[in-house]
């Protein structure tokens, strides 16, 4: 029984890991807000934080193929402005200007993913490049904040519907579909080409084809963080998705996800993203200076990660 338990606990080192910060968060938090644990604050939490959790989502796909997208944010603000745009100048319904929007957003994935497959340049160079690109067509579509949502969504998806938190429903069903993909050809593919793309094209799979698909299935949960986003706010803001791309880079990195491809799991993405969500307000309400804000919160991950590391290593000896 010994053994069998701490067998489990190495391989779990990462998560339980962030399970154990997540907690610290959580009770630092309850500090400043009492009410953490009603219905009503977890429904506003959820709200806030699951477009972080999809963007992460979404990096993480890229990163399980060895990759890194540098364009995640400009995706999900092209994706938030079509969602936002389509409702205010069209009579289409909100479920039409959801699919133009995250259509938009998987064909700007599949590009990205193309380019990677054909061009033969590393990915951060090529994403880097398509961050410009996705931002300009993102200001041709809305060239200053604006578009509308209608009001009842909004309401709905902040504050619950009939006593049901859709944001968190909509991440159970995301991680389901998630979990189902990770047992398909393809998810097992991801983790082949991410892990040796050479040994995956021996083996027989279309390594240039599961790139495409990888970075495809990024924009789609980019696409859905940016609809998700545009019906917190109500409207659209271009340029609001920039700080989504470290962010999503440092949650995936958090939650153990390699950067040489085909090493983690998406638990540990949405605990990472949490991590991420909490520390921010927490920052928020300690009233700290916006000016030292962002230099408190570089310091407590970088001295995060520095732990997790020295953790996950003492746990595998």
């Amino acid at each position: 029984m010994r053994d069998r338990l701490a067998s489990l606990t190495r391989g779990n080192t990462e998560i339980l890991w962030l399970l154990g910060l997540l907690l610290v968060l959580l009770v630092a938090y309850q500090h400043y807000d009492s009410g953490l644990l009603t219905p009503a604050s977890i429904t506003i939490l959820s709200a806030q934080f699951l477009p972080l959790i999809l963007a992460a989502a979404g990096q993480t796909s890229v990163m399980l193929l060895g990759g890194i997208d540098l364009s995640l944010g400009s995706v999900l603000g092209l994706a938030m402005a079509v969602f936002a745009t389509h409702d205010a100048h069209s009579t289409g319904s909100v479920v039409v200007g959801a699919m133009v929007a995250l259509g938009a957003a998987v064909g700007a994935g599949a590009v990205n993913g193309a380019l990677v497959a054909y061009a033969g340049l590393p990915p951060i160079v090529v994403t880097l490049a398509a961050s410009f690109l996705w931002s300009g067509v993102t200001l041709v579509v809305l060239p200053q904040p604006g578009g509308h949502v209608p009001g009842g969504l909004v309401n709905a998806y902040n504050n619950g519907w009939n006593g049901v938190a859709l944001p968190a429903l909509a991440l159970a069903v995301v991680l389901a579909v998630w979990k189902l993909l990770r047992t398909t050809r393809h998810g097992l593919a991801l983790y082949a080409v991410g892990g040796n793309e050479h040994g995956a094209y021996a083996s027989g799979l279309h390594t240039r084809g599961v790139k495409i698909g990888g970075y495809a299935l990024a924009g789609a949960f980019t696409g859905l963080a940016g609809i998700g986003l545009a019906v917190q706010t109500g409207s659209a803001d271009p340029t609001i998705g920039t700080p989504y791309t470290l962010n999503s880079i440092a949650a995936c990195v958090l939650g153990g996800i390699s950067f040489f491809g085909g090493v983690g799991r998406m638990r540990g993405t949405v605990l990472g993203a949490l991590v991420i969500g909490l520390l921010t307000n927490l920052l928020l309400f300690t009233g700290i200076s916006p000016f030292y804000q962002l230099v408190v919160q570089g310091v407590i991950l970088v001295v995060a990660l520095t732990l997790k590391t020295y953790l996950t290593k003492e746990a595998a000896v």
